[in-house]
């Protein structure tokens, strides 16, 4: 091993693995698992062998969500350490994200120790050895990790390394989840030579070149195109693939707010503006390619025309994770979306820019509105434009806002929009700490709602920021409850009495939280808006403080309907 350094535990191996593995973060929520890893950092940083840097993470979503951030910025997997079945269930919908929004990250999870003699190191020592020797932890996740693997004895810890990294980044990443017990990390580790390499990650597929062709083709020949992409944007090059196929063929492009990227700047002429353009695009056009997206349209609200061609693209195309997709396609390819819109580009024959179309009744551009009342969150996009810098990230979990900041916050430069689309709320606060952690020299703001920011662990969140001189400014919607969770109660009892009401049981907040309260109790700024001539000074204030190396909240109270 480097520097001559002989490893006398599994657990010291263990680390010095995930180094080599290139596994740069170690977000640790300790328990008693976890002591033999905790002494292995120890006696390696002593001995001047590099690892990890490990950060301590109050709770275990909190931590899942930060690697998961890591990664969308990098694309390079993080370790996240929880204490064995409980730990394990603390992650919680942060692995149905990781899951969805094809995160490479790697889980390692403590397990209940074998050996209970006296003379036995590392064995049982306390009840809750007992209580936590579970028939089945690794099927707490099985259904959201693409791999799980307990780790049994020395010898196939090497293995079971290499092979964690390399199926979390690999093919459609997404998570995977070792299990190793501390007296197996106390043993001696394997005697036998350490490989760390040759665990190739598969070169993403491309479509061969009839199928390019074809495309092109059908591209060329097509009145009214249409490119609706999710996470293309996610890929090396994915921005620039979806922009140069848009101004080559005068395709309109939907990037839909599922995407948690920038897939296209949002002032390009060809993108949709709005949802209700959206729509609108998916019933007029003759052609639709569908890109790296799992819900391209809603049927309920929208759906092609009989006579369109659909192309879909997509690494694993035939979505077997959900048991009733079933998104018509008249050509599935499967591959990487910035692969084949590069073929498909590279094919294209010189087209007329005059034959690019237009939708019809495609909203113009219109002046800035006036507003009355309480703010909205149109206006926090405003606010958020006037004070964002070009290489700012916004982090985005604004739930039933979500589209209203699709569509009027102005973001421009690759890499500068993240989150995750995903059902799982209270990715936000976390997320946003693991992409500043990837990039430290850029300004990194969280867009949540109230009800994110709850789910979200503020406490933990903002503990996790400080820890990691990782500070971030959560901007707070805040409309007194859960507007996700009342709107489906007016559309499916319009004529209902809580729609006559305006309002639905159990979605609203009586007494919520003081939000800056919060912030001020984890050594945050923090401040509260509810006059709109406030917000920009306020976001300033927030800023200045991230500048001088303070997480911020600034809680914006909007319109509660």
């Amino acid at each position: 091993m480097d520097d001559d350094f002989k490893p006398r535990t599994t657990a010291e191996h263990l680390m010095w693995l995930l180094d080599r593995h290139g596994v740069e973060h170690l977000f640790l929520n300790p328990g008693t698992d976890s002591a033999p890893l905790q002494e292995a950092a120890a006696v390696l940083t002593e001995a001047g062998v590099r690892i990890p840097r490990i950060i301590t993470c109050t709770f275990e979503s909190v931590a899942l969500a930060a690697a998961h951030g890591y990664w969308q910025a990098t694309g390079r997997p993080q370790a996240v350490f929880v204490h064995v079945d409980v730990g394990t269930q603390n992650l919680g919908a942060m692995m149905h994200n990781a899951l969805r929004d094809r995160a490479g990250v790697i889980v390692i999870a403590g397990k209940t120790p074998y050996g209970q003699e006296p003379d036995s190191p590392g064995g049982r020592s306390h009840v809750i050895h007992w209580q936590q020797d579970v028939p089945d932890q690794a099927g707490i996740v099985r259904g959201y990790a693409k791999w799980t693997l307990e780790v049994t004895r020395p010898d196939v810890l090497e293995r079971a390394v290499g092979r964690a990294v390399q199926i979390a980044r690999g093919g459609r990443p997404g998570p995977t989840y070792l299990m190793v017990s501390r007296d197996v990390l106390m043993e001696p580790p394997a005697e036998r030579p350490t490989r760390t390499s040759k665990y190739a990650v598969p070169r993403p597929p491309a479509a061969d070149p009839e199928t390019a062709h074809r495309i092109a083709r059908l591209l060329a020949d097509a009145e009214r195109p249409l490119l609706i992409t999710a996470k293309t944007g996610r890929q090396d090059g994915g921005f620039e693939a979806v922009t140069r196929l848009a101004d080559l063929t005068g395709a309109r492009v939907i990037d839909t707010p599922e995407s948690g990227c920038l897939n296209i700047a949002t002032t390009h002429p060809l993108r949709a503006r709005s949802a209700a353009a959206g729509r609108r695009l998916v019933e007029e056009a003759d052609l639709i390619v569908v890109a790296d997206c799992d819900v391209p349209w809603i049927p309920r609200f929208t759906r092609p025309r009989e006579d369109a061609v659909i192309v879909q693209i997509d690494a694993e195309p035939l979505r077997t994770d959900m048991p009733l997709w079933d998104f018509p396609a008249d050509l599935s390819v499967a591959a990487h979306g910035v692969t084949v819109l590069g073929q498909v580009a590279d094919c294209l024959p010189d087209l007329d820019p005059a034959a690019m179309w237009t939708s019809l009744g495609e909203e113009a551009e219109v002046a800035p509105a006036t507003y009355d009342g309480p703010i909205t969150a149109p206006e926090v996009a405003e606010a958020l434009n006037a004070v964002l810098r070009d290489d700012d990230i916004l982090v985005e979990e604004a739930v039933t806002n979500a589209g209203a900041l699709h569509e009027f916050v102005r973001r421009s430069l690759p890499g500068t929009l993240a989150g995750t689309g995903t059902p799982g709320l209270g990715w936000g606060l976390g997320g946003a700490v693991g992409v500043k952690l990837a990039r430290p020299g850029q300004r990194v703001v969280t867009v949540v709602g109230d009800g994110s920011f709850m789910f979200g662990v503020p406490t933990a969140a903002l503990s996790l920021a400080a820890e990691a001189d990782a500070p971030i400014l959560a901007v707070v919607l805040n409309n007194d409850g859960y507007r996700a969770s009342r709107l489906p109660v007016f559309e499916l009892f319009p004529e209902g009495v809580s729609a006559g009401q305006g309002d639905a049981v159990g979605t609203r907040f009586r007494r919520p939280p003081d939000f800056a309260a919060v912030a001020h109790a984890c050594h945050a700024h923090g401040e509260t808006v509810d006059d709109r001539g406030e917000l920009v000074p306020a976001l300033r204030r927030a800023l200045k403080a991230l500048e001088a190396g303070r997480s911020a909240v600034v809680d914006v109270r909007i319109a509660t309907n």
